[in-house]
């Protein structure tokens, strides 16, 4: 529904593009960028661009788009939910009881099945005749539901009561579930989409593709791929939507079952209908695969429900890769809004973008999980595997980017893979912090609900997952657009920087300049350290409680033999803490082996310049990022259920601890003969190290997640630890572990709040041109069409039309017996309207193509001279100059004229 909701507005838009309106894109591509790029700040505030959307990209209508077609959609499927129950009866399919039960003794028994439901009110009930399945259905709302029985059940009531029981039981269970207000509204809302938005949208831009094969045949390599994805979309969503559809409705139907077997109704009742089962893997396998598509489980499934509760608490793949599909469309419909009212950019048009696609995935996927691993420490089952789930979300996700035009336009496959791979990575590692962290929190829960801390994990995943998306939808798709961006943004050539010292560590200068350019994306997200520090310190604080039983546990399990009590399975905390010590320390030798390094290269005076200072921040950052590697690598080991959660403490408690011993041996430079490296004498000077090093820092915590959730599913995937790694309740030092959780936790947040509160210096990186990937000829012909379409032909029509009122003016004059009184009182208007034309080709796009701009810029010059001088003659009455004016009107026709020639060209000639 949400999808639904969202996506009505953006296709919408995309079919008034296909109409005749322009996009957004077009400002875009027009101002010389790529429209898979959000627009730098300075452009989305400058005159040219607000000039171009108010203009261009349906400002008129930006007011009342995003609310008129979901308010149609909501009129529309508010019309169809209220005809749904008068369709469902017609032609006779729904003759009222009463006309077939002349005594009442049907409706007396269904009136008992329904006191026995418990429900407040007896449905109404009507009968298909003609129906020959012996089922029944509920329709309506929920607080008028109406239950059709087919003519085959009540045929057979007299022969199998039990059956009809079991029949009426299970509809009215639907009833006690309120199942019926909101399946029909979807059903409702799904047919009004389609409809309103998804039929328009498909033939329009079926139209739109069909014309621009028939009159620009030149643009069908350029579009091809585009086009291909936007007609697929529909059918897509259809898929989608039907598959969500589906699965949400087999498990009401699972849920329905479980209560009326609650209620009494006979367990053989759901094996009489059951098939056999089918024998070989490709039969088994296509029977799962149609059972995807089905509104009903399997009989075998059904029937396992009413004793094995794992069947309704389990993870299953489906909806996992449906939440992940369904949160990038919504995240890439909500951000094709954004270009079409000149806010992309903006930081709470990207929270607004971000959130609803990060709080889809944490309330469907996370709130699953977060079940499942309750359930399974209740039950004493085996955990759901977090990789395959992961795996799952990650492919949805993928899935759903590739029929957006976000990573690929006039190309089939993304530019840069590897970035796409990172959708499958976040999906992995959202699971598995998911799981092992709802499971660390049940087992030393002891409130009298689970709900708060699980409640808790999940904020803290969604923060995650918002600060992801913000990064994904702001910089990660330029990424994976653009082969070899992420890991070369300078173009292929290791910029010189004056003071490398030899020449021997440039290599280092340049990896430290990639990387900061790289991390710079990551850490323009607002979000995102107070992401990296919550999933680490929320965990941490498990430790500071009591392992004892849980009052949240039910007695009745607690008293049941062979259920485990959660709590036996906690890491030592000591061991975790030794490992970050382990980390920090490696990080302190490392350091200091660096200092020690760089002072042989010119021990007196200590080094000077920017180079050096780039290779010291580049190696005491990677030598922190390494302790925290180690420290992560050595904690998984020595964790069994946790190894994320651990993994991720002990990498963090190994930052600052190695980042500790930075700063105290950077602010006491000088002191230490042997490790001197930029101060001559001893001082101490911790503000202007913290300066030097904030912006590092904010990185090295970045990666210091990153690098621990590859260590721990390194050891996961390698490591089996021993058994006596684990501890049980009465062993833990729970003092000290509320000291170590204390002094961790006020060390990350205070260092967090201080990166985030006190403002960064400007970066201290050489001043280095870094190159933009070179645009293919396809992307530049597109910028130079935009550029030409979206108002520089205008201005050049402008210039047209002031002329031939030039040559009207001048035509006056001659039949005039008063000439020159004629000429000189209509052309002041003719000279200013040069000026106005002048200014406004200033203020608008640069030319984007190199052959346009000479041209370009001769216009511009000649228009803003013919003003002038023609308005100073004027003025002083001095017609020398006026002539003089007139005379650069006709270079500046030819200047204009070479502009138009040199755009036909490049549309001519565009691939």
């Amino acid at each position: 529904m949400i999808l639904i909701m969202v996506s009505s507005s953006s296709m919408t838009l995309t079919t008034l593009v296909a109409a005749g309106f322009s996009d957004g894109k077009g400002c875009l591509l027009a101002s010389g960028n790529t429209p898979f790029q959000q627009p730098p700040a300075d452009l989305a505030q400058s005159t040219a661009y607000q000039a171009c959307v108010a203009r261009y990209a349906l400002m008129s209508l930006s007011g009342w788009i995003p609310l008129a077609v979901p308010g149609v959609l909501f009129v529309t499927a508010g019309v169809l939910f209220f005809c749904l129950p008068v369709w469902k009866t017609r032609g006779g399919r729904g003759v009222p009881l009463q006309t077939l039960d002349h005594d009442g003794q049907i409706l007396r028994e269904l009136e008992h099945l329904a006191q026995v439901a418990g429900l407040s009110r007896v449905p109404r009930f009507v009968v298909d005749p003609g129906a020959v399945s012996s089922g029944a259905v509920v329709f309506g709302r929920n607080r008028r539901p109406s239950v059709c029985l087919h003519g085959a059940l009540l045929a057979r009531r007299s022969t199998s009561p039990e059956r009809f029981r079991t029949v009426l039981l299970h509809e009215f269970a639907h009833i006690h579930n309120r199942d019926v207000t909101l399946t029909y509204a979807t059903v409702a809302l799904w047919r009004a989409f389609i409809a309103v938005v998804l039929v328009p949208y498909a033939v329009g831009y079926a139209g739109l593709v069909v014309s621009t094969f028939l009159h620009e045949p030149a643009r069908t390599e350029l579009v091809v791929p585009a086009t291909t994805r936007n007609l697929l979309l529909p059918l897509f969503m259809v898929v989608l939507v039907y598959l969500a559809r589906s699965d949400v409705l087999r498990t009401r139907e699972l849920h329905a079952d479980v209560t009326a077997f609650r209620w009494g109704a006979d367990p053989h009742n759901w094996s009489s209908g059951a098939p056999h089962p089918t024998t070989g893997r490709l039969r088994r396998a296509l029977g799962l695969f149609t059972e995807l598509w089905h509104t009903h489980p399997r009989w075998e499934l059904r029937r396992d429900a009413l004793t094995n509760s794992g069947v309704l608490f389990g993870v299953s793949a489906l909806p996992m890769g449906l939440s992940g599909a369904a949160a990038i469309l919504i995240n890439g419909h909500l951000g094709a809004l954004g270009p079409e009212y000149g806010v992309v950019g903006q930081p709470l048009w990207n929270l607004v973008v971000a959130l609803p696609p990060a709080v889809l995935i944490t309330g469907i996927a996370g709130s699953a999980v977060a079940r499942a691993v309750v359930h399974g420490l209740l039950t004493g089952r085996a955990v759901h595997s977090s990789l395959r789930a992961g795996l799952w979300l990650g492919a949805g996700m993928v899935l759903g980017e590739s029929f957006l035009n976000r990573i690929t336009i006039s190309q089939w496959l993304a530019g840069d893979p590897v970035v796409v791979v990172l959708l499958v990575f976040v999906g992995i590692v959202f699971v598995g912090w998911v799981t092992q962290c709802a499971r660390l929190w049940a087992s030393v829960w002891q409130g009298r609900t689970i709900r708060p801390p699980m409640l808790l994990v999940l904020a803290v995943a969604c923060l995650a997952l918002s600060a992801w998306f913000w990064w994904w939808q702001s910089s990660g798709i330029v990424l994976a657009h653009i082969a070899g961006l992420w890991a070369d943004p300078f173009g292929g050539a290791a910029p010189g920087i004056p003071g490398d010292p030899a020449g021997h560590h440039s290599s280092t200068v340049f990896a430290v300049t990639v990387v900061s350019a790289n991390m710079g994306h990551v850490l323009a997200v607002p979000l995102m350290l107070p992401a990296v520090t919550a999933l680490w310190v929320v965990p941490l604080l498990a430790w500071t409680t009591r392992l004892r039983v849980a009052r949240w546990i039910p007695s009745v399990l607690l008293e049941a033999d062979g259920v485990s009590v959660p709590g036996a399975s906690l890491p030592r905390l000591r061991r975790v803490a030794l490992s970050g010590l382990l980390g920090g320390g490696l990080s302190w030798i490392a350091i200091a082996a660096v200092k020690a390094y760089m002072h042989t290269w010119q021990p007196s005076p200590p080094r000077q310049g920017l180079s050096a200072a780039l290779v010291f921040q580049g190696w005491t950052s990677a030598a922190v990022v390494a302790g925290a590697a180690v420290a992560a690598l050595v904690a998984s080991m020595s964790a069994e259920h946790y190894r994320l959660i651990v993994a991720l403490i002990a990498a963090q408690f190994a930052v600052l601890a190695g980042y500790s011993g930075l700063f105290l041996l950077s602010a006491t430079d000088g002191c230490i003969p042997t490790l001197t490296t930029f101060s001559s004498t001893c001082g101490w000077r911790p503000l202007a190290i913290w300066r030097a090093f904030q912006l590092p820092l904010s990185g090295i915590l970045v990666l210091a997640t990153a690098v621990a959730t590859i260590a721990a599913a390194l050891v996961a995937a390698a490591w089996r630890p021993r058994a006596r790694h684990v501890i049980s309740a009465p062993h833990r030092k729970l003092v000290l572990n509320r000291w170590v959780v204390g002094v961790l936790c006020t060390g990350a947040v205070g260092i967090t709040t201080a990166l985030l509160i006190v403002p960064a210096p400007a970066a201290a990186h050489p001043n280095i041109e870094v190159k933009n990937p070179t645009l293919s000829a396809k992307i530049q012909a597109t910028q130079v069409v935009a550029w030409y379409s979206h108002g520089g032909q205008d201005l050049l029509l402008r210039h047209r039309n002031v002329v031939n009122r030039l040559g009207v003016l001048a035509s006056e004059a001659k039949r005039s017996a008063d000439g020159d009184a004629v000429l000189l009182s209509g052309l002041r208007p003719v000279c200013v309207e040069f000026g106005r034309i002048a200014q406004d080709a200033g203020d608008y796009f640069p030319a984007p193509a190199p052959q346009i701009r000479p041209a370009w810029q001769k216009f511009i010059a000649l228009e803003s001279q013919v003003s002038h001088d023609c308005l100073r003659g004027l003025d002083r009455n001095e017609i020398y100059k006026i002539v003089a004016a007139l005379k650069k009107v006709r270079q500046a026709t030819i200047a204009a004229n070479s502009v138009g020639a040199v755009v036909d060209a490049i549309s001519r000639d565009r691939p």
